[in-house]
Order: C-alpha cells, then sequence, then structure tokens
C-alpha cells in the first residue's frame, strides 16, 4: 500500500519515544532512591513513566484491532506468547548470572515469572507487571475471536470501559500500586488506554486529526483529567495516547520523511529494539548506580542510559530474530497442535487467575 511503510516507521519511532521516555523516568526515579539524589528528578518530568506505558498499550490497542481480523484465536494468542516470553526470559536470565558479580540480586518467583495474574511484586526486572495487564488484554482478544465478535468488538470494547467506569467511580486507582489482585486487573484505569487504542480505529473510520493536531487534544484530554486526580489522569491519557496512535496511523504527509529513507529505517530498527530496551533498562540502572557509587549523579544517569541503549540493539536484534522464527512455526503448526497449544495456556492463566483472585 503507497505510504504504508512511513506509518509504519512513525509508529516505530513513537515506540522507542515510548521506552526512551520510561527510561529517563526510571533512570532519574533510582538515582533519587539508590543516591539520594534530586538533580535528575528536578530535570526529567516525573510524567514521563506514565506517558511512556500509555503509548505502549495504546500501539498495543491498535494492532490488536488489526490483528484481530487476521488470525483465528489460537494463533493470535500464540503470536502474542511467542512475542513476549523468549526475550524476556533471556533477558532475566542474564540479569539473573549478572547478579553473580553484581551487587544487585533480582528477585526470583514462579509466579512473577509466569507473567500471568498473581497480585505480587518480585518481578526480576522491575517492569513485568505492565506484561501482566498486557496478557490479559491479549486473552480479552482472544476471546473476542474465539467467539467471533470481531464484527461487534467496539460494542464489547465500550462495554469494557463502561465496567472500569464505574469500577473506578467506586473504588478510585491508587497512585501508589501498580500490582493488582486478580480480581482488580481489567478494571483499572490503566486499561483505558488498550481499550481506547484497540476501539479508535473501529469506531472512526473516515477521518483522523493531523499528529499536531491530535498532540494537542491528546495533552488537553490528559492534563483535564489530571485536574481531578490519577484515575482519570490515566482515562485522559489513555484516550489522549490512543487518538496519537491513529493520527500517525493515517497521516501520510511525511512519508518523504518516514518511507523507505535512512530516517524512517532507523526508526524501525529503534523500535524493533524497544521491547528488550524497556525490559532491561531498570536492572541496568540499578547495576550502574550501585557499581560506581562514587561517580557523579550527571555521569551515572548517562552512563546508566547509554549502556541500556547500547544493550538493548543486541537483545533487540536477538528478540526479533527469535520471534521471527518461532512465528513461522507457530504458522507452521496444525490447528490442533496449534488449540492444545493455546488452551494450555489459557488454562495456566485461568488456574492463576482463580489462586490469585
Amino acid at each position: 500500500m503507497a505510504g504504508s511503510a512511513g506509518r509504519i516507521n512513525s509508529l516505530q519511532w513513537l515506540r522507542f519515544a515510548a521506552a526512551f521516555a520510561v527510561l529517563l523516568y526510571h533512570g532519574a526515579a533510582y538515582l533519587s532512591i539508590m543516591r539520594g539524589d534530586q538533580w535528575a528528578v528536578s530535570v526529567v518530568p516525573s510524567w514521563l513513566g506514565a506517558v511512556g506505558v500509555a503509548v505502549f498499550f495504546a500501539l498495543s490497542g491498535y494492532l490488536m484491532s488489526v490483528m484481530m481480523m487476521r488470525y483465528d484465536a489460537s494463533r493470535f494468542l500464540l503470536h502474542r506468547v511467542v512475542r513476549l516470553y523468549p526475550i524476556y526470559f533471556v533477558i532475566v536470565g542474564l540479569v539473573v548470572l549478572a547478579g553473580v558479580w553484581s551487587p544487585i540480586k533480582p528477585p526470583l518467583d514462579v509466579n512473577a515469572l509466569l507473567l500471568l495474574p498473581y497480585g505480587g511484586s518480585s518481578y526480576a526486572l522491575g517492569v513485568e507487571w505492565t506484561l501482566v495487564l498486557e496478557i490479559v488484554f491479549y486473552i480479552f482478544v482472544a476471546v473476542l475471536i474465539a467467539l467471533k465478535l470481531q464484527k461487534s468488538a467496539a460494542s464489547a470494547l465500550i462495554g469494557w470501559l463502561g465496567l472500569i467506569l464505574i469500577h473506578n467511580v467506586l473504588r478510585p486507582d491508587n497512585p501508589a500500586v501498580n500490582v493488582f489482585p486478580a480480581h482488580q486487573l481489567p478494571f483499572i484505569a490503566l486499561n483505558t488506554a488498550f481499550a481506547f487504542g484497540m476501539l479508535l480505529p473501529l469506531v472512526v473510520t473516515r477521518w483522523s486529526p493531523h499528529p499536531v493536531l491530535a498532540l494537542i487534544l491528546g495533552t488537553a484530554t490528559w492534563q483535564l483529567g489530571s485536574s481531578i486526580n490519577v484515575t482519570w489522569s490515566r482515562w485522559g491519557l489513555g484516550f489522549g495516547a490512543a487518538l496519537v496512535v491513529l493520527s500517525l496511523v493515517r497521516f501520510t504527509g511525511w512519508r518523504t520523511l518516514f518511507g523507505d529513507t535512512t530516517l524512517g529505517r532507523l526508526g524501525n530498527h529503534l523500535g524493533n529494539y524497544s521491547y528488550a530496551l524497556y525490559l532491561v533498562h531498570v536492572p541496568v540502572i540499578r547495576t550502574v548506580y550501585a557499581v560506581f557509587p562514587l561517580l557523579s549523579p550527571r555521569r551515572s544517569f548517562l552512563l546508566a542510559v547509554v549502556v541500556a541503549l547500547l544493550l538493548s540493539m543486541p537483545l533487540g536484534w536477538l528478540d526479533m530474530r527469535m520471534y521471527r522464527t518461532l512465528r513461522a512455526r507457530v504458522d507452521a503448526g496444525t490447528p490442533r497442535v496449534l488449540a492444545i497449544c493455546a488452551s494450555v495456556f489459557v488454562a495456566l492463566f485461568a488456574v492463576q487467575l482463580v489462586r490469585f483472585f
């Protein structure tokens, strides 16, 4: 399709920007926590982390609106499994190995390593709580596909947003908590980014704002929500992130920048590395701050950011290599085998859901 490369690469740049925003946020936060130094906190906006996560979620929502039309439930779910887990286990293994020499010793909890609902916080990498929400969303989409409700997905998403709204009115999100018991997972306001990201391309079929206008409108809805409390800030941010994603998907005005150009190809690579960057950055930050206690705060912060970016490149390359290989194997599987594998994963999810309800 004409201009498709430009649109994809603009989303890849957005994916990288989201990961980089979370990297900067955690770099500043851990400098304050581990060193007691407020320099980076005073420079890096405290909202960068929330914005980065919301953009990731909205991107997932948009992509699921496309993928649910292409695949059956088993293939869809297994594609998501081989996308999330392989590089995650590789990076956890590397962090555990590094802990032999590093003063940073990651916690190891089987329930946490599964990335399924359990309501605890013993995550080896420190960011996995968002992946739990991702998997809950993927199960939701897989159920829609299995029930052949793709054409009714907009109604299901609106219903989900309604349930989130009722829950948020009765029990507003606690800003100090980012791990949740199983029964609360589908109803916290963070999920609005998934829901709006998937809903907007389904209901807004002939129009989308210019990306700059989308950014202005999205920022306005986020700030409006922020003037009330954290819960409504997440609603505004979820809608705003979804609007920006939709605008980038449909805007073709900068295909000369993000098409088959050096800038476009660079964005594509950085976007491919973003998941590895997201997984590896907190262990890198904590290790750098612990291993170089005498380094100045500014140099420590810069070193942590640079090392995380550099490590994400080979890990991101490995991530994409493994994903493409495993996805091809999924696609080569028979419907019976795929259904059994997907059913095992869903059963494991259900067991965890019941155990930690």
